[in-house]
Parts: structure tokens; C-alpha cells; sequence
């Protein structure tokens, strides 16, 4: 039977911790000797365990020559452990909540004095969770009308038209399909009918997926309006980064030329700080409504979302698993999925001024910062 030995974390009685900006702090922490010592005795055995000397067998040299040999290294490895178990001890003791790397300014380490550290960190930020049920949204009867639907059979029409010879010369011109059952049989459908009951059903889907659009944007406005404070500047930032990318991605396949990309970009840039500003605080405004509600993840529903994004990317469901794995994004799936769960409960809750009933679930996921969406 095999026991697993605990290591004992470093002391952060000498933690003074203060605000120097919204959302960052500055800490300034003393690690006594005798909290670092077990560290250091961890690392040295690691090393003289794998340590390779001319004249030895493997973990068989001497703890002189061992110490001699690779000083600097035992003491950056302990350097670096001490302080990764400072920081989450430090985290855990002042109930931070870091939304990015703690950034050292300084650090001074020596066996006889043990370690100061001077850092910084952003961290989530404190508010109040005010009203977020029975928010009021308008609704609108939605309906097809006859002009709907003739722009969308002529657009069919004109998918199917081909180019045909005129006369016996080599022109061509193109040839628009007659609208019949012909038509709908070439798309799949039994008669001209049939074709039209799925077109009105499509677009009344559409046209009812761009109210409930609306209507979450709406219902996002007002929770931001109910619940003002300050974002982390570099949590903002790194999301920026992110749409602009996005951004980036669609003007190039829109046929933007390379050259002109960070021009045109460029006329966008405060309106994707302003975006991604926007997606950071209903983030966190999200996360605390789905803390108070209880809302969770199953297991079902990642393996749900797994398929999803195998489907959106014509990959298979093992090679998105993959990828998702190597680069640690399923915290993020799990997140995402968190935050639809937690909008569709408002969507459901909200009060609805008209006559179409109240809204479906979310059909815009723009409150998940991740960047990973079906």
C-alpha cells in the first residue's frame, strides 16, 4: 500500500496584500526559512535521484558532489515551487480570485533569510448581484408575409439556373427554372407545395431566431445597466485580442487583401474594445447568476457539445476530443455551455410586453468570452 506524502506549504503569515488599481493587487510576501526547507529537500532528492556523475551509477553520487554540481539549479527549481505555492496559498487565504498570472517584480531568496516576493495580479471583480429575474423584453407577433416569400423562391429559382446555348452561335445566357413541381423535385422535395411549407417554415425559424437575438441583446443591455463596475484592463485586453482575430479571419474571407487587413481594422478598434469590454462583464455577471442559481454541467451535455462541434467542423468526434485536450479548452466548453444554460433561465424568467409569447432559448451565444461556440 502506498502512502502519498503531503508536502507542507510555505507560510504567508507576512502577506500584505493592497489595491493599487479596480480589480489588480499588489502583494508584498515574506516566506520564512523554515516553510522553505521542506521544498528545497523535495527538490535535492529529486536530483540526486536522477543524477548522472562520471564515476557513479545513477542516484548513487555523493550529496556533496550532487549539492556542488547542480546548486543553481536546485535553487531556481525550489525558487520557482516556493513561489508557485505561495501565490495559491496566498489566493486561497485572501479569498482572491486571479484572472491571470500573478507578475513578480521582485525576489529575494537566500537560505538564511528565505524568500520576499513583490507582485502583482488582477482579480475578479466584487459587486453586488442586484434584480436579474422578471426583466421586462418586447416581443412582436412574427409572421411570413407574401413578399417573404417570393424574394426567397426567386432566390431558389435563380440557384438553379444554368447557362444554356442560344441558337447556333456560342452564346449563352442563363436560363431561370420555372417555378413547378419540376423545381421542387430538383431540390428534393415532392412537389412545388411541399417546397413552399419548408421555405415559409425557414423563414419564420430565421425570423423568430432574430427576435429572440434581439431580445437577448436587450436583456444583456439591461443587466449591464443593473450591475456597473470595473473589468480587469488586461482580462479586456486579452478578449480584444481575440475579436480582433475573429475579426481579422472574416475580412479575409470576405476578399479583403492582405495589405489593407490592419487599415481597415483599424476603424474597428474601439468598437472591439467596447465589444469585448461588453463580453467580459456579462461573463462575470453570468457566472455569479449561475453561482446563485445552481446551475451545472452534465456530462451529457459536453458530450452533446462534442458532437455539435465535430458536425460544425466536419471533423470526427475523437479528433475534435483531441484537439480540445492538447489545448485545454474544455474548461471553456464547460463554461460556455454554463453561461447558454444561465441565459436561456433569464430568457425564460423575463416579463414579455406583446403578443408572440415568451422567448425561446438564446439563439445568439454572445455572453461565453471563450471564443468556442457551435
Amino acid at each position: 500500500m502506498f502512502r502519498k506524502t503531503v508536502q507542507p506549504k510555505p507560510s504567508n503569515d507576512d502577506a500584505v496584500i493592497t489595491e493599487t488599481a479596480p480589480c489588480q493587487k499588489a502583494l508584498r510576501i515574506r516566506v520564512k526559512p523554515a516553510a522553505i526547507a521542506p521544498v528545497r529537500a523535495e527538490v535535492f532528492g529529486e536530483f540526486q535521484r536522477q543524477a548522472t556523475l562520471p564515476g557513479f551509477r545513477k542516484g548513487k553520487a555523493p550529496v556533496e558532489l550532487v549539492e556542488r554540481q547542480f546548486a543553481k539549479s536546485i535553487h531556481d527549481e525550489t525558487l520557482h515551487r516556493v513561489t508557485k505555492q505561495t501565490f495559491e496559498q496566498v489566493a486561497k487565504d485572501h479569498h482572491l480570485k486571479p484572472v491571470g498570472p500573478f507578475e513578480v517584480s521582485a525576489a529575494d531568496f537566500t537560505d538564511d533569510n528565505g524568500l520576499t516576493l513583490q507582485a502583482t495580479v488582477e482579480v475578479e471583480p466584487s459587486f453586488a448581484l442586484g434584480t436579474y429575474k422578471g426583466i421586462s423584453l418586447t416581443s412582436q407577433p412574427v409572421d411570413v408575409s407574401a413578399q417573404d416569400m417570393e424574394q426567397a423562391l426567386v432566390k431558389l429559382q435563380e440557384s438553379m439556373s444554368q447557362l444554356e446555348p442560344v441558337g447556333e452561335g456560342e452564346t449563352k445566357e442563363r436560363r431561370v427554372p420555372a417555378r413547378d413541381d419540376e423545381l421542387a423535385k430538383d431540390l428534393g422535395f415532392k412537389d412545388l407545395t411541399t417546397l413552399q411549407e419548408h421555405v415559409r417554415a425557414k423563414l419564420l425559424e430565421q425570423k423568430r431566431a432574430a427576435q429572440q437575438q434581439v431580445q437577448e441583446a436587450a436583456l444583456c443591455d439591461e443587466l449591464l445597466t443593473r450591475h456597473a463596475f470595473n473589468v480587469p484592463p488586461r482580462l479586456v485586453s486579452r478578449q480584444t485580442e481575440r475579436l480582433t482575430r475573429d475579426f481579422q479571419v472574416r475580412l479575409l474571407l470576405s476578399g479583403i487583401a492582405e495589405e489593407k487587413l490592419s487599415a481597415e481594422t483599424a476603424k474597428f478598434t474601439e468598437q472591439l474594445r467596447t465589444s469585448a469590454e461588453r463580453q467580459v462583464k456579462l461573463g462575470f455577471i453570468c457566472e455569479r447568476i449561475a453561482d446563485a442559481e445552481s446551475v451545472t454541467v452534465t456530462q451529457d451535455e459536453i458530450v452533446g457539445r462534442l458532437w455539435e462541434l465535430s458536425q460544425r467542423w466536419k471533423k470526427d468526434p475523437a479528433e475534435v476530443r483531441k484537439t480540445l485536450d492538447t489545448q485545454h479548452l474544455w474548461p471553456s466548453i464547460i463554461s460556455t455551455i454554463r453561461q447558454e444554460k444561465t441565459m436561456a433561465l433569464l430568457c425564460s424568467s423575463a416579463r414579455i410586453d406583446g403578443s408572440a409569447g415568451p422567448p425561446a432559448a438564446p439563439a445568439a451565444r454572445q455572453t461565453a468570452g471563450s471564443g468556442i461556440s457551435s
